[in-house]
């Protein structure tokens, strides 16, 4: 389903992607999608380490986008040039607009490890979304916004997805 399709006063886990492609300008969805949460018609979500994730993919964009970061491993190329890394900081601030967006940050919970791991064996998520999973769970929501159908395999979670991606 898509973005636009989420019914009005639901609450909703917002994944890493959804921010991406709203700060890179590449969903008019996702940003349509982030008015209404900032607008208060929906209750968004974000875990920590997916907010860490939001601001490592945004870092290496912005490193991409000044030439810094071409080939073929641009997060390895960057860590053996901490000069470029400390020219940037587009990132930082775009991560920060997060909570102002009216976006509640959730603490990963105490049993993340063997939680995660149960969603990564039963449902063969990756790591990241395996906390996608144990986040949604810790605050009892079923609803998901992210373009990774990864998340289709997990049953009880309705996601929805941006249709311009």
């Amino acid at each position: 389903m898509a973005l636009s399709d989420v019914p009005s006063r639901s609450r909703i886990f917002i994944d890493a992607n959804i921010f991406i492609y709203h700060f890179t300008g590449r969903s008019e969805e996702c940003r349509a999608f982030l008015v209404r949460v900032e607008n208060g018609d929906l209750r968004g979500f974000v875990g920590q380490t997916t907010l860490l994730e939001v601001a490592h993919r945004l870092m290496i964009a912005e490193a991409m986008e000044n030439q810094f970061g071409r080939g073929t491993n641009p997060a390895a190329r960057l860590s053996r040039r901490p000069e470029l890394v400390r020219e940037l900081s587009k990132y930082y601030f775009a991560t920060m607009k997060v909570p102002q967006m009216g976006v509640e940050i959730l603490s990963l919970p105490r049993d993340f490890l063997p939680a995660s791991q149960e969603y990564r064996q039963r449902h063969g998520l990756l790591v990241n979304d395996s906390l996608v999973s144990v986040y949604m769970q810790h605050v009892g929501v079923s609803l998901l916004a992210s373009a990774d159908a990864a998340f289709d395999r997990l049953p009880g979670v309705r996601r929805f997805g941006p249709s311009d991606i």
